[in-house]
């Protein structure tokens, strides 16, 4: 949230935090029906944070309700605008990379591909080296893997 002196709302922000509270809204049901309130059913973990995803939102909004908006031409120019910061060269190639990642987890299985995508990300993104990256891939799915067989009981493929 923005709650600075001079900051305004970027175009189409408005549209999109209700459009997240709609779809985390949206979830909550969906998980709810998973099991109820049941607290040990298969529901639980995606009600919990599908509940804080609503909360986040809601607290969001209302902390936006104070800022500006940045644009003030009306709806169709305030998307035109949004859809010209948003839709960038990076959001395009960032896209290929998570679309290699979901048609690579087939075949090389989750880690393999999830190291691979960590990798790629954090090198694309210019937040690591690559030999910075390969540690904290390493160590983030050494966690998650640790999570999954021992809390979860699941293992992973």
């Amino acid at each position: 949230m923005n709650h600075e002196k001079g900051k305004k709302l970027r175009a189409g922000e408005l549209y999109f935090d209700y459009l997240v509270l709609a779809f985390s809204i949206f979830l909550l049901i969906v998980a709810y029906q998973i099991s109820g309130f049941a607290i040990s059913g298969p529901g639980t973990f995606p009600m919990a944070s599908t509940a804080v995803m609503v909360f986040s939102m809601l607290f969001v909004i209302l902390g936006n309700r104070k800022l500006e908006r940045e644009v003030k031409d009306g709806f169709f120019s305030e998307c035109r605008q949004a859809i010209r910061e948003v839709f960038t060269p990076t959001f395009f190639i960032y896209t290929l990379i998570a679309i290699a990642y979901v048609v690579l987890i087939q075949p090389l299985h989750f880690l393999p591909a999830s190291f691979l995508f960590l990798i790629s990300s954090m090198i694309f993104l210019k937040g690591s080296s690559p030999i910075k990256a390969i540690l904290i891939s390493t160590g983030t799915l050494a966690v998650i893997y640790i999570i999954f067989l021992y809390f979860f009981k699941v293992l992973l493929p």
